[in-house]
């Protein structure tokens, strides 16, 4: 007896540990400014790592074009240099070339077979390419926060779920044991609850350790804690399309990824011309001036300016140009192939998210049917055990199956308005629904290109559908589905009702009559 006490002791002094654990975990966190879903998805794709190499990788981009455009423009050049040269034959003049010479020298491209001007539109594709990926990758990072977001609610709400879950049974484990030591109840009751009650801890452990879980994955996106308070978003309200079809057409015209595939396939296309440019001549202009020689006779020959143009055609360079132009056109059907792979992983996640939103949307009506009917079950069960009409089984299942249907209804909540914001970004739309914007960043429009290149087909799966009306003719009563009497087995034969009764009668007295 006295060992079960200290059990039970130690039990409750364990749990006492728990409970002011889990109502510490709100004081750690320290409060902050950033209080709507907005604001944190701001701060996210401002100050996230990822975003921040992808805006960095999106500026070195540009900055490469105008390195490339540097081509097109003179350069000017001061070349100084010392010979030492064998002396053939007397110079008493001293008209020969000196040994120091500083000359400015002055050189314009004229013409490259159009290289350079290919180059250029390549690279400028390439920037934007870089673009639409720093876009996708803001995408993708305001998604992780939205979730992470509503993983803060999610948890914290099953966290309260948990903790009066385990209060009650806690009530119904200390009036048991009140029973037990008065002598009016049933030891086995009193293990039967102390069973439950350890069930009623392991799951607010694991809602904790879930809840922890997220403050983690929020701090490592946000860059900090998660505030006190997170309101509530009502997500659904930013709209969503009509049908999948036409979510698929905007998630084509929008979504970032498949823009950037679209822009590198343009970039390479212009690699291609550049390439080609190689088989035309390349024509330069060329002006010395010598700095450091004089025209009055002596090096006259060396001090002369010089304005010459250069013509160089390129005969014969190995084949290497041919090859050169092969791999570019690879490369060109390769991009191709991104594309679509972009539009094949486009159609996948808006199709599954938009489904998730109408399968949790109905999911969500009987989640609440069944919340409720378990909600005034829980109540009928707990009278009707006051007066002995109910055992403490019936009682203790309806508490686990109360919070069961708690739990499953607020994560089918919670998973519907994740499935929204996966279908926001799945078009390309997340960051304008929320209002977050990133300053900065050049608004490139849309070109015609784009609808040229775009060859995606807004087609999608059709969602399974149940013949609900087949299966209420198959769902007949269960007394036309029972055989009766007279048709058993004799290994089944059917009681009377009045001695099946006499039966369970009988056993339950013998139930009530043995005490360990």
């Amino acid at each position: 007896m006295n060992q079960t006490k200290n059990k039970h002791t130690n039990c409750r002094n364990f749990i006492t540990i728990v409970m002011l654990a889990a109502l510490s975990v709100p004081a750690i966190v320290h409060a902050d400014t950033l209080i709507t879903l907005q604001q944190i998805v701001e701060k996210t794709v401002t100050s996230n790592p990822e975003v921040q190499a992808r805006y960095h990788n999106f500026t070195a981009a540009e900055q490469e074009t105008l390195v490339t455009r540097g081509r097109l423009l003179p350069q000017l050049n001061l070349t100084s240099t010392y010979r030492d040269q064998e002396k053939m034959v007397p110079d008493p003049g001293k008209t020969g070339i000196p040994e120091t010479r500083t000359a400015l020298v002055l050189r314009q491209l004229l013409f490259d077979g159009f290289i350079t001007s290919n180059e250029m539109n390549r690279l400028s594709h390439v920037s934007r390419v870089r673009f639409y990926e720093l876009q996708s990758t803001m995408q993708k990072v305001g998604l992780d926060a939205t979730r992470a977001y509503l993983d803060i609610q999610r948890y914290r709400q099953l966290s309260d779920y948990a903790k009066d879950n385990y209060v009650t049974h806690k009530q119904f484990y200390d009036r048991i044991e009140e029973r037990v030591l008065a002598g009016v109840g049933r030891r086995v009751d009193l293990e039967q609850a102390a069973g439950r009650l350890a069930l009623a801890e392991a799951n607010l452990l694991t809602e904790l350790t879930n809840l922890h879980d997220a403050m983690a994955n929020y701090q490592r996106l946000v860059g900090e804690l998660p505030p006190d308070i997170l309101p509530d978003i009502d997500i659904a309200a930013l709209g969503v399309s009509k049908s999948v079809i036409e979510a698929l057409d905007l998630a084509y015209k929008q979504n970032p990824d498949l823009q950037a595939a679209i822009e590198n396939i343009v970039a390479t296309e212009n690699e291609v011309k550049s390439k080609r440019g190689s088989y035309m001549p390349r024509l330069d202009l060329q002006a010395t001036k010598v700095l450091d020689t004089s025209s009055d006779g002596r090096n006259s020959a060396q001090a002369a300016d010089v304005l010459e143009l250069t013509l160089n055609f390129n005969l014969f360079n190995g084949l290497s140009d041919r090859s050169a132009i092969s791999q570019a056109a690879e490369k060109l059907i390769s991009t191709q192939d991104l594309r679509d792979k972009a539009c094949i992983d486009t159609r996948q996640t808006v199709v599954i998210a938009y489904n998730d939103i109408e399968r949790l949307r109905e999911q969500l009506v009987y989640r609440d049917q069944h919340q409720l009917s378990i909600e005034k079950a829980r109540e009928a069960y707990r009278r009707q055990f006051d007066i002995g009409q109910r055992t403490l089984l019936d009682l203790l299942d309806t508490e686990n199956e109360y919070f069961q249907a708690r739990r499953a209804y607020a994560n089918t909540e919670y998973d519907m308005k994740a499935a929204f914001a996966r279908t926001y970004a799945g078009q390309g739309e997340l960051l304008n629904k929320l209002g977050v914007v990133r300053a900065g960043l050049p608004d490139y429009g849309r070109a015609e290109y784009f609808d040229r290149q775009n060859v995606c087909q807004a087609v999608a799966p059709l969602m399974p559908k149940v013949d609900k009306r087949e299966l209420l003719e198959r769902a007949k009563p269960l007394s036309d589905t029972m055989k009766s009497p007279g048709s058993a087995t004799p290994d089944q034969k059917i009681l009377p009702l009045s001695q099946e009764a006499a039966v369970f009668a009988r056993l339950e007295g013998w139930g009530k009559a043995w005490k360990p």
